[in-house]
């Protein structure tokens, strides 16, 4: 075997466990599986899960990061040509509800954490949510350092949204098109609020506008 056939066969392995971890974790409390059920399941060798993970709780982490990194790859998909800022945030929303219909199972595990108050979890976490939160301020023209008062409200509408999502899954009664203006009402009277709150938040007229437009208010021309 070649060295590059070996490295491609470790990078399978490594996938096999964590594509098995997955599917387990899905169906069974974190403590309900064993990696001995997760080894036999990637049809690999027990010791491989140490080799690559540690432990299991490496592996749980290691699959959290893989949907985050997917729901991150979702939330930066491109939108139309020429789309509304209303219609950019409305695809983004779309195509993230869509993500986690078809993940549902693991998605309110990432959100609340099997492994409770874990510090990496929580970071992932926090860090997949403010992705979220900056691709929507880069639409606005906000870059870092953000003001105080919008970072906070941001991440505070970001957490919403998870909820309601989680409550969709939940209950299974409330249809995606719902959600998104539920959401991207939300988002517009958030943002407002931040900059009538703090004089130093700007955004671009039309953007304003937009904003007013969605949050049932609209301006005079």
């Amino acid at each position: 075997m070649t060295a590059d056939n070996a490295a491609a066969a470790t990078v399978d392995r490594r996938q096999a466990i964590i594509d098995a971890a997955r599917a387990l974790f899905a169906t069974r409390p974190y403590d309900q599986v064993t990696t001995t059920e997760i080894a036999k399941k990637a049809g690999v060798a027990y010791g491989l899960i140490a080799h690559h993970f540690e432990n299991k709780r490496g592996l749980y982490l290691a699959v959290m990061s893989q949907i985050a990194d997917e729901i991150a790859a979702v939330q930066l998909a491109p939108p139309p040509p020429g789309s509304s800022l209303a219609d950019r945030l409305r695809h983004g929303l779309r195509h993230q509800i869509a993500y986690i219909d078809t993940h549902a199972d693991t998605f309110i595990p990432l959100m609340r954490g099997a492994l409770g108050a874990d510090p990496e979890h929580q970071a992932a976490i926090a860090n997949l949510r403010w992705i979220g939160a900056q691709r929507i301020l880069l639409a606005l023209g906000i870059t870092e350092p953000v003001p105080p008062t919008l970072r906070t409200a941001m991440r505070g509408w970001v957490g919403s949204l998870d909820e309601m999502m989680i409550d969709r899954i939940t209950h299974r009664d409330t249809d995606a098109d719902t959600l998104v203006e539920l959401a991207t009402a939300a988002l517009a009277s958030t943002l407002l609020t931040a900059a009538a709150i703090e004089p130093a938040i700007v955004y671009p007229a039309e953007a304003h506008r937009e904003l007013a437009a969605m949050a049932g208010h609209p301006t005079p021309d």
